[in-house]
């Protein structure tokens, strides 16, 4: 007899989606499409997705595998896998794509070579998987929920550049539909897999996951403007009212990207600690030698709530004679005195240190609270600060020990 299970679920976009086709059409990274020019999330993306966090070695039965001469395969023939991933299919009625710039950051000065730009399917948008399984009576059923528990948590991404806030996405429903073969023949054959609301899926409840991550959730109230300029025009209003205007989805509502978070903790946590140890929590990439490490903490993108756009005029001042430049009036829109999320999660597993790196982002975060720390740009001229108002570390508030700069008070809860 053989039972095969199926689980239906459904993802919401926490977070901007970029998985690359490998085209540069429209962007240095345009993403992948289907055949009828809508967004998808690739089988492969999931599987290996799931096969990493699983760490279940080369040779998986659940996964398959192929032996390779030379090597101590469990069994000489290959072994196909138990269990199969589909495509993510969108499901929304429209979608919506945004187009971010980046830029590689030396001493806040950016590098000279190192821009680029990535497309991505916007925050909000809906997409339907289905995971088959071939049950042999092993746990595998407990770690698909156990990953996915994972995914809807925040600490799996999907895609490119999830350490900086990309390619998080929350369960919205999760469905599981079963079947014994030969006995359940009549049904299985009747069964549409890629229908939630087959009367055969039944609601089943995610597993919690937390594993090795350390989690860090504040809540963040802003002291004045923001300023992370977005260079992409999202409709003709923009480019007649304003030179640059404040990032923001596709509805107006302001955001402050991972990037910029990751990008500002980086450079001050360089500042009190050293190269080795930024390297090992923020990884890196070396070009010249081919060597890279990935990042052990990811940052999320944040959404501005409750602020208000106003429209700022600014001249461009010569520092000799502190008079405006010919021709250097520009007018930007911005946000202020808005209200906003941030989670950082931390992968324990590969940091030789954890206490240390752990006490020294708690102080990171004692300056941003302190206003010490901006984010953002015209970081000089008052823009990009904010105060702690909440903050939560692995599920314990230790909002008191922030305001007392006890920092090793924090830091204790994240160990």
């Amino acid at each position: 007899m053989t039972r095969i299970k199926y689980f239906s679920i459904i993802f919401e976009l926490a977070s901007p989606l970029a998985i690359g086709s490998g085209e540069n059409a429209n962007t240095d990274s345009d993403i992948i499409l289907d055949s009828s020019g809508k967004p998808t999330i690739p089988a492969t993306a999931i599987a290996g997705v799931f096969r990493n966090y699983l760490n279940v070695g080369e040779y998986s039965e659940l996964f398959g595998y192929i032996p390779k001469a030379g090597t101590n395969a469990p069994k000489d023939k290959a072994h196909e896998s138990n269990i199969r991933f589909y495509d993510a299919r969108l499901i929304s009625d429209s979608f919506f794509t945004t187009v971010r710039d980046s830029v590689k950051l030396e001493n806040k000065v950016g590098v000279n070579g190192a821009k680029f730009d990535i497309e991505a399917v916007e925050t909000g948008i809906g997409f339907e998987a289905v995971i088959e399984l071939k049950d042999d009576g092993s746990n595998a059923e407990a770690d698909i929920l156990r990953t996915l528990g994972a995914i809807n948590a925040g600490f799996l991404r999907i895609g490119s550049k999830t350490s900086r806030g990309y390619g998080r996405l929350k369960v919205v429903s999760l469905k599981k539909a079963e079947f014994t073969l030969p006995d359940d023949r009549a049904k299985w054959l009747d069964f549409d897999l890629f229908n939630a609301e087959d009367k055969c899926y039944k609601e089943t409840a995610l597993s919690d996951s937390a594993d090795h991550f350390i989690s860090i959730k504040m809540k963040l109230k802003q002291n004045g403007a923001i300023s992370i300029r977005s260079y992409t025009v999202k409709n003709k209003d923009d480019i007649r009212s304003a030179d640059y205007i404040q990032l923001s989805l596709k509805d107006g509502t302001s955001v402050i990207p991972g990037t910029s978070w990751a990008g500002a903790f980086r450079d001050r946590f360089s500042q009190l600690s050293n190269e080795t140890l930024t390297k090992e929590l923020f990884g890196y990439a070396d070009t010249e030698n081919l060597s890279q490490k990935k990042s052990l903490i990811y940052f999320s993108e944040s959404e501005i709530s409750g602020g208000e756009m106003k429209f700022i005029t600014r001249n461009s001042i010569d520092r000799f004679t502190a008079g405006t430049k010919d021709s250097a009036l520009y007018k930007e829109k911005t946000c202020y005195n808005g209200n906003c999320d941030l989670e950082i999660f931390i992968n324990k597993n590969g940091l030789k240190d954890a206490k240390k790196n752990i006490a020294l982002i708690c102080a990171v975060i004692c300056d941003l609270d302190k206003g010490y720390l901006a984010v953002g740009g015209l970081t000089s001229a008052g823009r990009g600060m904010f105060t702690v108002e909440n903050i939560t570390v692995n599920g314990t508030d230790v909002t008191d020990a922030l305001k007392a700069d006890n920092v090793s008070a924090m830091a204790k809860e994240a160990l």
